[in-house]
This record gives C-alpha cells, sequence and structure tokens, in this order.
C-alpha cells in the first residue's frame, strides 16, 4: 500500500537553518527617559503575514515606524532582506507602509491613486496599465475604478489605499491598524480578503494592530509587546493555549486565573493547592518546572470548563458556586459564575441547539469542572 505524502513544512520559523528576511537585533528607541522600544530582537521570515500585537503604548507602531525609516532608532541593528538599514532613507527601503488613514488623494480617481506612485517613477504608461489593473482586479475594484474616494465604502477606501501601497511591488508592506477605521462585520470580511491578498501576492506584511481577534485571524506568526518588549512570539494557536506569562494569558482572549501553591511535584503531574481562590486542588497531568511550595498561576479558558447540576467524580479541578448572569452571543453562552471562595469565572457553552429547555438558568448552583490538561500553568 503507498504511504500517503505529507506535505512539506512551509513554516520557516520552525527551521533553524531558514534565513530571516527581516533581522531586528537589540532594536531600541527612547524620547528623553522613555523607552518606547526596549532591546527588542525578532525574526520575521519571507511570505509571513506578521502581527505586533499590544495596548496602547506598547511599542508596536513606533517598531513599525522605525522599520520604514520614519523613526531612527537609539540602539541596535535593523536588516531587511540581508542589508543594515542604519543609513538607508524611507524612500530607498525596499518598504512600503500603510496607514490606517488611508491617506487617498480625494480629487483624484481610484485608478490614479493606486497609479500615482508608479507616474511618480517614470515608468511607461503600458506599464503602469498593466500593473494597476491586475491590483484592480486583485482587490475587486474594477468596476471602481473612475470613482473617487468618497463614492467609496470604508472597505473599499481601505482595498484602494492596499493597491496603491502594493503597486510599487515592495519586499516589505508595514500596516498600522490597516483595519480599525471598519465596522465589525466589515473588518472581519475584510481580514480575510487581506490574507487572501497576501496569500496570492508573496509579499512579507507586517501588521500592527491593537485588536486579539484580528491578530488570531490574519497572522502567520503574533508578537505580543508590552512595555516596549516583546513578550512572547507563537503562532496564534500556542500564543493562546499556552502563553508564557500572566499578561500574556490575560490580554489573549478571556481567561480565568488561579493563584495557588505547588503540593505534590512529580515528573507526570503536579498538584496545586488553590482553595482560597478556586475553592479545590488544582491537578495537571503534566510535570512542570517549579519548586516545592512554590507559589504559581493556573490559567484556564471559559470554553475549557464545564458547568453542571451534579457533582462530577474527582477529587481535584471541581469547584462550586452560583450563576450570576448568562450572556446570550448566538453561537456561544458566556455564564459568569461566582464561586463560594468569592471568585468569579467565566464558563462558555456552545448553543448546539436552537433552544435548550434543561439548559442552566440564572441563580442556579452549579460546579464548575475542567481536564487536568485543560489549562496553563504560569510561574510569572
Amino acid at each position: 500500500m503507498k504511504k500517503p505524502q505529507i506535505a512539506a513544512d512551509t513554516r520557516p520559523w520552525r527551521d533553524p537553518d531558514a534565513k530571516p528576511f527581516v533581522r531586528i537585533r537589540n532594536v531600541t528607541k527612547t524620547f528623553g527617559d522613555v523607552y518606547a522600544v526596549d532591546d527588542v530582537s525578532l525574526d520575521i521570515y519571507k511570505g509571513e503575514l506578521f502581527c505586533l500585537l499590544g495596548g496602547s503604548g506598547s511599542g508596536k507602531s513606533t517598531l513599525l515606524r522605525m522599520l520604514a525609516g520614519f523613526e531612527t532608532m537609539t540602539a541596535g541593528v535593523i536588516e531587511i532582506d540581508g542589508q543594515d538599514m542604519a543609513n538607508v532613507p524611507p524612500y530607498e527601503r525596499p518598504v512600503n507602509m500603510m496607514f490606517q488613514s488611508y491617506a487617498l488623494f480625494p480629487h483624484m480617481t481610484v485608478e490614479n491613486n493606486i497609479a500615482y506612485g508608479l507616474k511618480r517613477e517614470g515608468l511607461p504608461k503600458t506599464e503602469i496599465a498593466e500593473r494597476v489593473g491586475e491590483l484592480l482586479k486583485l482587490t475587486r475594484l474594477e468596476n471602481f475604478r473612475a470613482r473617487k474616494p468618497h463614492q467609496l465604502s470604508g472597505g473599499q477606501r481601505q482595498r484602494v489605499a492596499l493597491a496603491r501601497a502594493l503597486a510599487k511591488r515592495p519586499k516589505l508592506l508595514l500596516l498600522d491598524e490597516p483595519l480599525g477605521a471598519l465596522d465589525k462585520k466589515l473588518r472581519e470580511d475584510t481580514q480575510y480578503e487581506l490574507v487572501k491578498i497576501q496569500e496570492t501576492l508573496g509579499v512579507t506584511f507586517i501588521v500592527v494592530t491593537h485588536d486579539q481577534e484580528e491578530a488570531m485571524v490574519l497572522a502567520t506568526r503574533i508578537g505580543v509587546m508590552n512595555e516596549g518588549k516583546i513578550a512572547q512570539i507563537g503562532e496564534p494557536q500556542e500564543i493562546y493555549e499556552f502563553p508564557n506569562t500572566r499578561f500574556v494569558a490575560d490580554f489573549i482572549g478571556t481567561v480565568n486565573m488561579f493563584e495557588g501553591v505547588v503540593t505534590e511535584d512529580e515528573d507526570d503531574h503536579i498538584r496545586i493547592d488553590a482553595s482560597s481562590e478556586a475553592g479545590c486542588d488544582i491537578y495537571v497531568g503534566h510535570g512542570v518546572d517549579c519548586a516545592p511550595e512554590q507559589i504559581l498561576w493556573y490559567a484556564i479558558r471559559p470554553e475549557k470548563m464545564v458547568l453542571s447540576r451534579e457533582r462530577p467524580e474527582g477529587d481535584a479541578n471541581i469547584t462550586h458556586g452560583l450563576v450570576q448572569d448568562i450572556a446570550y452571543l448566538g453561537d456561544i453562552s458566556m455564564y459568569r459564575v461566582m464561586l463560594d471562595s468569592g471568585k468569579r469565572v467565566h464558563v462558555t457553552k456552545t448553543n448546539a441547539s436552537r433552544y435548550d429547555e434543561d439548559g442552566i438558568r440564572w441563580d442556579e448552583r452549579v460546579f464548575v469542572s475542567w481536564a487536568s490538561d485543560a489549562g496553563a500553568v504560569l510561574t510569572s
């Protein structure tokens, strides 16, 4: 019997011999005594759609502007495609940048907005027309080529700005909150369009966003930033399921966090006394690098917890409380449960049926339980 072929791994960051396309080494940017970017090192590979994710003031936009050449580094090295960018002005870098405001020329048509940079470079008219036509088709704007920006929707203006940024065929495209001006529904639709365009062209994208869901949808990898530093780098599932600190766990999605003390430390499991917060012991079905009686934090996502009226079997990972609120969100319902310990937790349940007559209601006393591999153990 012929063995099935296994597709090649197209994730170069998993290959220790892969050469980064963008290499950021010990980059620091200070404004007076304030460290906007603090000793950041980061490798980004050709063809990636990499997201820099963080809150306001985390340093993500400053790092992007240094890549573009709009800000000078206080210290460190930035290389793009093997070239040191230290003395390369913005207009000579193999980079283009798309701003949140889109910055379209209001008096120009869609076609002329896209062609603007190509005309400034003095390209032949036939080449300009061919390239603009390709981009209009790629961004689904062929029927809007003669319109001006004020005659377009927010999503259409976003696509015009993207096409204009791609017209000069940059090796690297930097996008600063590119979907921030769109409403929720349009933003969700445009996220998938952006991924499709990036995959079609193979251009390396670096996207700055504060929106966790947006980063999860767009990114091949995410770099979470906090106070000028990189807190964690990983694929979306890795960042969500295996956060390395309480900050990352709390910043990405919704999480329940319990503090406790290690009472058993074995190679195949640990037990945490979390009675003061969780109201029970927490059993973790794998070893953790920790010391006896060390304080740890246990982070568990709402969808990993189970509500029940009857107590499940077991002597750990089972607590008890009162349902205070239920939010019906269509695909899921979010339950806020006040545990007997005084800690409030969030638990989600998928709404698989249209109406659940036996579903748990407000003011019911319930048990909350979870599996031994459901959460992440954090030491900081």
